[in-house]
């Protein structure tokens, strides 16, 4: 795995893990958009680092269907 690569994926781990815990702390109601909202910034941040947009698109894929998950 070359350092780029490693260094994306770790951006995008902690950028997952932040927008979760913002997540849960809005209440229900608010919950889903809040996190699909930090889902929709942590594409843009992996992108504009990356510029490997299949990379940051499965990243984001993961974060939202971890936010559909959350509000079951």
């Amino acid at each position: 795995m070359s350092v780029l690569r490693l260094r994306t994926y770790m951006l995008g781990t902690l950028l997952t893990l932040t927008a979760l815990a913002a997540g849960a702390a809005e209440p229900l109601c608010a919950q889903s958009s809040g996190c699909s909202e930090n889902c929709k910034a942590a594409y843009g941040a992996c992108y504009k680092s990356t510029a490997n947009r299949a990379a940051c698109e499965s990243q984001l894929q993961r974060c939202l269907e971890s936010c559909m998950a959350t509000r079951r």
